[in-house]
């Protein structure tokens, strides 16, 4: 599975130039005097650890924009791993807490952790993807692009398990 590594490698380089400098307050505080309340009552809120949750800025994902980001990448292993990391993170803010999907949300869950890795373990990703090919083929009834979303997903899966 060495394209999700070579892509990883070729993007990080482009992602620390996209960002834009960040800009340094140079005023001077007196650690001393500063009330950490202060700060965080000034505006009626407290930080909120549930900010830094990735699953709060999921993307709003469909089958079909699904399949489109998929294809327009040239297939499903070239996808860039931070893509297909927000697409998980969509899928699975959309479908957590339905009992139903439950099992697909861990298979989610895991695919992402192993999208997160280095080095990616190819086999153990294609038997996440033959799974999740699989619930979502059997989930699609007659929604043509969960029927081709789940056939992507087999079909990598399948490919990246040497089958």
């Amino acid at each position: 599975m060495t394209r999700f590594s070579v892509l990883l490698v070729l993007a990080l380089p482009f992602a620390a130039c996209e960002s834009e400098p960040e800009t340094v307050d140079t005023d001077v505080v007196d650690i001393e005097t500063v009330d950490p309340m202060d700060d965080a009552m000034t505006d009626g809120t407290m930080d909120d650890p549930m900010t830094d949750d990735p699953m709060m800025d999921a993307p709003a994902v469909t089958a079909q924009g699904t399949v489109d980001a998929v294809t327009n990448a040239g297939g499903l292993t070239s996808l860039p791993v931070a893509a297909a990391v927000d697409n998980i993170n969509g899928w699975i803010a959309q479908l957590e807490g339905n009992p139903d999907f439950a099992p697909v949300v861990s298979d989610l869950e895991t695919l992402r952790g192993q999208l997160q890795v280095s080095p990616i373990d190819g086999a153990a990703v294609g038997a996440t993807l033959q799974r999740l090919g699989e619930a979502t083929t059997g989930a699609a009834g007659g929604d043509s692009a969960l029927q081709t979303l789940g056939t992507t997903l087999t079909e990598a899966g399948n490919q990246l398990a040497g089958m």
